[in-house]
């Protein structure tokens, strides 16, 4: 009976769509061209299918826990602690960035001539209605989550539609596309290629489920790998429509999916409607997509706040027992950084760049800890039953790690420096997002030295 209530494969798999599958990194990935198609290829080969595997030994090896305790464990309480404050602080610089989308679209749709200053308002009001949700209760969050999961879904496929029915009426001449132009290549849209990465990470949530799930060292594995091919047919399919129905460089990255759907259906009054209730729909799956990682990143830094490895504010809570503290300092700095990054940014494009390019470095930092832990943990604990392992021994383990951490590691430098690889530092552009993480790094730093100093000391007193 008990083994009846455990999550079965479907489930799984459902479970890791609604976690996984994203509208907000289209626009940016089709914006690199036809070589996405390429790119796509290379990062799933070195960086989607080692890092799934890895996720696969460490979830069954061990069930129910997260990429903290793997880290804890592997690298211990100070590399854990920054772990914490990663996940954390990305959340409210990424939030922004997505509703900056949101009002780009309805913008497009509703008043093409807003300002920046008025897609920030639209922002500002969409993280603080996220915000709300988060400190109510988590069956209300669990609803969001559903919904959240069919519009997603739908948006994919509407895209994937409308670009066949557009493939039956014109001739593909927008964007060529074929062998040559989907080759790899490094032209000025590969500013974009470090979202690639971006849009695969996250396979991990499944891990806390482990002790909940019917055998789970076979239907982990095959959830993982089953969810991360519907993934990536969805989102190859989905841009292949965008580059058919838009230039690259006309395509904008907080309204790319109202461009590409205005084209797609039409001008006709059905079309129209179409255009309109899709991109409604976009907007709501992107917030509803939203609120849950808020939901659960501020609910991770409560619980380590309340192991003294973030400030006691995190772990204020309300009366539904949602984080209270940590949702409302994610609303305060979110507001922040749109208003202050706003004053600097000359477009909406370039404040949503700015926003998801920081929120994602720190984002890569924390996955470079995991792939380490990956590697500790073999050489710490080989007397742990790995149900899954990946073969090979020590030499494959170590690559399965270092190829995905070092590229990792280059992603987060393109995000700061985009044309570094050809020997380019644009200091101008670069330099708010260099001075941001490293007031961010030191604050953090700060903050995980005087709560262990503050530790020690209560504990010297104790043992005194």
């Amino acid at each position: 009976m008990e083994n009846k209530q455990k999550l079965g494969l479907f489930s799984v798999v459902a479970f890791m769509l609604s976690g996984l599958l994203g509208i907000d990194a289209l626009a940016p990935a089709a914006g690199i061209g036809p070589s996405v198609f390429g790119w796509w290829l290379l990062v799933i080969g070195l960086f989607v299918v080692p890092y799934a595997l890895i996720v696969c030994e460490l979830s069954a090896a061990y069930p129910g826990t997260s990429i903290y305790e793997w880290v804890l464990r592997g690298m211990g309480k100070r590399n854990a602690a920054r772990v914490s404050w990663y996940y954390w602080i990305n959340v409210p610089f990424w939030m922004p960035s997505i509703f900056l989308i949101c009002g780009g679209m309805l913008a497009e749709l509703f008043w093409p001539e807003m300002s920046t200053w008025g897609i920030c308002s639209i922002a500002i009001v969409m993280v603080w209605a996220t915000i709300f949700v988060a400190n109510a209760s988590l069956d209300f969050g669990k609803i969001i989550n559903a919904i959240g999961s069919f519009s997603k879904v739908a948006i994919l496929l509407a895209f994937v539609i409308g670009g066949y029915l557009l493939t039956q009426d014109q001739p593909l001449i927008v964007n060529e596309i074929n062998l040559d132009t989907m080759t790899p290549s490094m032209e000025d849209t590969f500013t974009y290629a470090p979202t690639l990465i971006y849009m695969f990470l996250g396979v991990e949530i499944i891990a806390c489920m482990g002790p909940n799930i019917q055998r789970p060292e076979r239907n982990i594995p095959l959830g993982i790998f089953i969810s991360l091919a519907i993934i990536i047919v969805l989102y190859g399919l989905a841009a292949f429509a965008m580059l058919i129905a838009i230039p690259e460089d006309q395509l904008s990255l907080v309204a790319g999916l109202v461009q590409t759907l205005k084209i797609l259906y039409g001008d006709s009054a059905f079309g129209q409607f179409v255009t309109i209730a899709l991109s409604l729909l976009a907007t709501l799956g992107l917030f509803t997509y939203l609120t849950p990682w808020v939901m659960a990143v501020s609910r991770a830094a409560a619980e380590a706040a309340n192991d003294n490895e973030m400030p006691a504010i995190f772990a204020k809570t309300n009366k539904a027992g949602a984080p209270y503290g940590a949702n409302m300092l994610t609303g305060i700095i979110a507001t922040i950084a749109l208003v202050l990054l706003g004053m600097v940014s000359g477009s909406a494009d370039d404040l949503f760049w700015a926003l998801f390019s920081f929120a994602n470095v720190l984002c890569f930092v924390a996955y470079i800890f995991f792939f380490v832990s990956f590697l500790r943990l073999r050489q710490k604990e080989p007397e742990i039953v790995r149900p899954f392992k990946i073969p090979g021994g020590t030499p494959i383990a170590a690559l399965m790690a270092l190829i995905p951490a070092a590229i990792l590691a280059i992603s987060g430098l393109l995000f700061v420096f985009p044309d570094i690889l050809s020997g380019v530092i644009d200091w101008d552009y670069s330099s708010p997002t260099v001075y941001a993480l490293v007031i961010a790094l030191l604050v953090i730093e700060v903050s995980i030295s005087k709560l262990q100093s503050n530790q020690k000391f209560k504990l010297a007193s104790s043992n005194g």
